[in-house]
């Protein structure tokens, strides 16, 4: 009866998870964040593609409010996700609620060893979730990091695009992205998609 009444609290406010999808928490946990995610009056749509190792790009990311809603979704929906956060910001205390929500330290002045670091990290994982955040900060910024490109393309993971809009109070599970291999055409297409979503701070969103 738990599980039911579970399923029937995280209908309204997140989808269902593929079975593929690596799991985090459990009946109670899920529960009171479905709880929580409907009075702060927010929800999930859309859906996961049943794959057991994704990389998902999250944007438009603005604000440190971002990483606080997705949270309490992840928490709702069950998922248990890995992303990567620049290393200065894992002091203690604070350090370790990030590494139990999956955070990853990062060290942003070597681009080409993090990417050799994503990558080793996605092979070797049998079901993972990566989370990265292409704009690279909350400011606005003119052009995106292409890293998650080249991620995918050596570890032969898909790309699923997932999107914030505040107007809506709603994350939106986007479809996996068409790659064609030439990174400026794919760059292109992605930040198309997401120029119908709005972030917190309109005025740090990018172009």
């Amino acid at each position: 009866m738990t599980g039911y009444v579970a399923a029937r609290a995280a209908e309204d406010v997140v989808p269902e998870l593929p079975p593929r999808i690596p799991r985090f928490g459990n009946t109670y946990t899920r529960r009171a964040a479905c709880a929580l995610l409907r009075w702060l009056g927010w929800r999930v749509t859309g859906n996961l593609p049943d794959r057991p190792r994704l990389i998902v790009i999250a944007a438009p990311h603005t604000s440190n409010w971002d990483w606080v809603i997705a949270m309490v979704a992840m928490l709702a929906l069950g998922i248990r996700i890995s992303y990567l956060m620049k290393a200065s910001v894992f002091v203690w205390p604070l350090s370790v609620l990030l590494r139990a929500s999956g955070g990853i330290p990062i060290d942003r002045s070597s681009p080409a060893g993090l990417v050799d670091d994503v990558v080793a990290r996605l092979r070797a994982t049998e079901r993972i979730v990566m989370v990265i955040t292409p704009e690279g900060t909350r400011s606005r910024v003119e052009s995106w990091k292409t890293g998650f490109l080249r991620i995918a393309e050596r570890a032969e993971v898909p790309v699923v695009q997932v999107a914030w809009h505040y107007p809506g109070k709603l994350i939106h599970l986007g479809p996996v992205a068409e790659l064609s291999g030439d990174h400026e055409r794919d760059i292109a297409r992605i930040r198309a998609w997401y120029r119908h979503f709005t972030g917190r701070n309109p005025q740090n969103q990018s172009p």
